[in-house]
């Protein structure tokens, strides 16, 4: 329902970069290494999926050969996916929809809307080569792109790529026409076309790891490069420091690529790597460094590499004291510079930044340069595409340290490397993961290549991240103990699927001996097999799983943030679980500060609540601000900068309102985020010295006063009313006694949905006694209008309005009303029609009547019935519209007696329906001789991403 009429647009224009970002070459590195961004404008030609083709089988449909006729008119921005205006909840969102308070994810405007169903394209773009570039080596470098892609060069195939989230190089050299345009063709298939539906496992399909919020992206949607490279170079560095042994170790890769022998030499100067950052939101996450002075010098002998040679060598050096260490608290950072001399001259310059650290494991927790660290940190979901903007990361990670909280989990797949990037400069300890996410419930193990293209995935996760000086461990999955849950293979099956993740963990050991950290997050520590416990714990304090072993315990995440329904959160806060989104968070934040003071802090080497980015802070209305309309696509973030092409980072057309927490800098109304009572509890916990008293800081008393209700003063009812009609059939359920033939009674009910002229003809000598002499009139319209002869019945000031909600409150002000709180008006979680109001009544009688019962302030389907991308967005927008003043139930002067009008749908048959009109008509003192109320329905089936974790 649209609660008032729109009025001008709130938009805000931003006038710097909203993804601020640089290239991968470094100045250090010019002129041997040069590169030129392929971002910006690129053709797409979308490609039909045959019509004959069958899903689930595991064997995608052929990617045809693109057609030059049938290039799209629009332009594409890479980077983005070609479906990027449904990553976050879809495009068909917002007024006019079946979902009007979900926060729009439309980025780009410009693109049409029939691209979001796309499977299969083509990407096309020109480029040339600078004449300057001859005699390099000219590499294609591609940071991500979703789904199964083949990379073509002047209509020659040079590569494939299946991974959606890691960087991969296509050497061009030898196809490229140095004096004219070269074409770059890039053809993507969307990875659901390769799922294989399991006969017996009916909910495995995906071959490859699907991450989380981003299996569905299809596109170019990270960067793209055109480097030129030495052909003899440094290949790849891998920084190995031991601060224990006082050494500080390379291992660096050589390559030559040309026809000739090369009799080189190879040394590295170490700089301090200098953050010129600043504090202020507008600039601090802008690129703002430079190298200073030299703190040490390594060398290595001349060595010889024959032509077509790749060579590792290990060169290392004692460091005393030249280096400081990095920490989360001081978070120096150097850059190893690498040069290459041929026959005098420096034939290449690599840089690496790296940290001097050293992570360990002594008993139960975690060693950082040999003294115990207990880290605790956040986890976010991939919800849209502003994470792939610098902006986002730093305010993310502004917010953990706010907290007190020294690390951080980029959660179910690698993230783009931005954020291992800002870890190490803020100095944020990080859990590095693949995009093995068992909580999707879609992988399917039964499938060797699902197993292949994990193992390849931890390969170059390890390679790209392996130098970062935050990132402690790594993580080969999340959650894998689901799939076994809810798909129940017999244990033998089960057994090997553990097995399998097992050597995916010794597998990454064995690509980097320099962090003993290897888990699973969530799987506890596979029968023994791992270095440390992890588990994902749900609400309350669960003291009593957590083992007594000696090794390090994680819990990942903890707390009931994204399935917490009124009555899991009532042990809390009692009846204020039934309110405001406000008042949900102070549940959280109780149990959060429990968790940290009584488990955590004595017990855990790494603890983190389930995203406190997410819902411990305030969801974003960037660029709105007039909440008397629904926003629309006029509303959000926009740049005041023009389209610029080669560029690195994306450029959005728009980031719209509620899609995110963060505020850094782009709405000057705005700060950067709005803290809820669980990031205060969280930071009361977390507060040096010990935990510091917090309202959060103990359970508050659940106990309410138990409504006394008035003995029963009508016994008998007049019905006008079909016998058969469905109010007729709600009465009977209730046990009201209905007045046969002439008999008398004080109390009528009217169904005003239906009642005709003729009836109440015939009731009129009733209807007037009760006018004259004193009783009640029951009224009961539910669709919309009452039928012309109740009309004539009712005061001529009442008005129905168009009013959804499975909310409603009782007026404390009123006799009947305040017998009723808002667990009697709980209606969200009914299975079936939830809406028990479809309808409200409005109009003037409103100042004169007396409310009963009315629309709630809040609406909990909103949140506890909607996907995690979307629930809090939509569930706080609608606490912040101006909604209209409305009733449910009304009562007004009659005479001398007394009308209510209910404007309740009394058609729902469901047991939590009955329990409230008992309930309703025993606070209207009408005697019932039997109720069938009943229970709520149990029965639902457990949804693992609804209805939160289960042991």
């Amino acid at each position: 329902m649209l609660f008032a009429t729109a009025s001008a647009a709130q938009g805000v224009k931003f006038n710097r970069d909203l993804s601020p970002a640089e290239g991968l070459i470094k100045p250090q590195e010019k002129p041997c290494r040069d590169e030129i961004c392929l971002n910006g404008s690129w053709d797409f030609q979308p490609v039909p999926v045959p019509t004959d083709w069958v899903s689930g089988k595991g064997i995608p449909p052929t990617l045809v050969d693109p057609d030059a006729a049938k290039w799209e008119s629009t332009k594409i921005k890479i980077p983005s996916p070609w479906n990027v205006n449904e990553w976050g909840g879809g495009s068909k969102v917002g007024p006019g929809t079946n979902l009007p308070y979900a926060p729009s994810s439309v980025y780009y405007p410009s693109y049409p809307q029939n691209w979001a169903q796309v499977k299969i394209g083509w990407l096309r773009r020109k480029f040339s080569v600078p004449a300057t570039w001859k005699n390099k080596r000219l590499i294609i470098h591609f940071e991500a792109v979703a789904g199964e892609c083949v990379v073509l060069v002047n209509g020659k195939e040079k590569a494939r790529n299946m991974d959606a989230y890691l960087p991969f190089d296509v050497d061009i050299t030898n196809d490229i026409k140095p004096d004219a345009d070269n074409e770059l063709l890039v053809g993507i298939r969307s990875r659901r076309l390769f799922d294989k539906k399991n006969d017996l496992y009916t909910k495995m399909s995906a071959t490859y790891p699907p991450g989380s919020n981003t299996h569905d992206l299809i596109g170019i949607w990270q960067d793209v490069f055109l480097q030129a490279l030495p052909a003899v170079r440094v290949d790849s560095v891998f920084a190995k420091p031991a601060v224990d042994k006082n050494e500080l170790e390379f291992e660096v890769k050589l390559i030559n690529e040309s026809s000739k022998s090369a009799q080189i030499s190879l040394n590295c100067l170490i700089k301090e790597w200098v953050n010129d950052k600043t504090e202020d939101a507008l600039t601090a996450a802008e690129i703002n460094w430079h190298l200073g002075e030299t703190a040490m010098q390594l060398t290595s002998n001349k060595l010889t590499l024959a032509a077509g040679e790749t060579k590792t060598i290990i060169i290392k050096s004692k460091v005393n004291n030249a280096l400081k260490l990095w920490s989360p608290e001081h978070p120096n950072l150097y850059t190893a510079v690498f040069n290459i001399v041929q026959n005098g001259k420096t034939v290449d310059v690599k840089t690496e930044r790296f940290g001097w650290r050293t992570f360990s494991i002594n008993g139960k927790f975690f060693y950082l340069n040999g003294e115990k660290i207990q880290c605790f940190g956040d986890l976010q979901h991939p919800f849209g595409p502003y994470i792939t903007s610098r902006r986002f990361a730093w305010a993310w990670y502004k917010m953990i340290k706010d907290f007190g909280g020294n690390a951080v989990r980029p959660h179910a797949q690698p993230w783009p490397r931005v954020y291992y990037d800002l870890a190490d400069e803020m100095g944020l300890v990080v859990l590095d993961e693949d995009a093995l996410f068992g909580s999707s419930i879609a992988l399917n193990l039964e499938e060797d290549i699902t197993w292949q293209r994990t193992e390849q995935e931890i390969n170059r996760l390890i390679l790209r991240d392996r130098n970062h000086p935050s990132v402690f461990g790594w993580s080969v999955g999340n959650e894998i103990f689901a799939i076994a849950l809810l798909n129940k293979p017999a244990p033998e099956v089960a057994k090997v699927w553990d097995n399998k993740l097992v050597k995916l963990a010794q597998y990454a050991a064995s690509l980097d001996n320099t962090r003993p950290v290897v888990t699973s997050d969530g799987d506890k520590d596979m029968d023994g097999n791992m270095p440390v416990w992890s588990k994902h714990f749900g609400h309350g304090l669960k003291l009593d799983q957590v083992p007594d072993i000696n090794k390090p315990i994680i819990i990942g995440e903890s707390g009931a943030t994204y399935y917490g329904k009124p009555r899991e959160l009532f042990q809390f806060i009692g009846l204020k679980s039934y309110g405001t989104y406000e008042q949900r968070n102070e549940a959280l934040a109780i149990d959060v500060y429990q968790n940290v003071v009584k488990m955590a802090k004595p017990m855990l080497a790494y603890f983190s609540p389930s995203e406190v980015c997410w819902f411990g802070i305030e969801h974003m209305n960037l660029g709105y601000h007039d909440y008397s309309r629904l926003p629309d696509e006029r509303d959000g973030i926009f740049p005041a900068k023009p389209y610029e092409e080669g560029k690195p980072g994306y450029q959005y057309e728009r980031i719209p309102p509620y899609v995110t927490t963060f505020n850094p800098g782009l709405d000057p109304e705005l700060p950067v985020y709005k803290p809820l009572a669980m990031f205060e509890a969280l930071k009361a916990a977390l507060a040096k010295g010990g935990p510091v008293a917090s309202p959060w800081d103990h359970f508050q008393d659940t106990s309410w006063q138990k409504p006394v209700y008035p003995e029963p003063a009508y016994n008998k009812a007049v019905l006008i009313a079909s016998p058969d009609s469905k109010l007729a059939g709600l009465l009977n359920r209730m046990g009201i006694d209905i007045a046969a033939g002439k008999e008398k009674a004080s109390l009528i009910i009217i169904d005003g949905d239906n009642a005709s002229a003729e009836e109440l003809g015939i009731n009129k000598k009733i209807i007037d006694e009760v006018h004259s002499s004193g009783g009640l009139v029951l009224v009961f319209v539910s669709k919309g209008q009452p039928s012309t002869a109740a009309t004539q019945l009712l005061p001529s000031d009442l008005k129905f309005i168009p009013y959804q909600t499975t909310a409603l409150q009782g007026n404390i002000q009123n006799a009947v009303g305040k017998l009723f709180n808002l667990r009697d008006g709980y209606f969200s979680e009914m299975n079936g029609d939830k809406f028990m109001l479809k309808q409200a009544i409005g109009g003037d009688i409103l100042k004169q009547g007396s409310v009963v019962i009315s629309p709630a302030k809040t609406d909990w389907y909103l949140f506890s019935g909607a996907p995690e991308n979307r629930k809090c967005a939509q569930e706080l927008l609608y606490e912040h519209l101006e909604k209209p003043q409305a009733a449910a139930v009304l009562t007004t002067n009659f005479g001398h007696g007394t009308m209510a009008v209910s404007a309740l749908d009394y058609t729902i048959n469901t047991p939590e329906a009955n329990i409230f009109w008992q309930k309703l008509f025993k606070a209207m003192a009408i005697k019932q001789d039997k109720s069938e109320g009943g229970k709520k329905d149990g029965n639902k089936k457990h949804d693992l991403l609804m209805d939160g974790p289960v042991n």
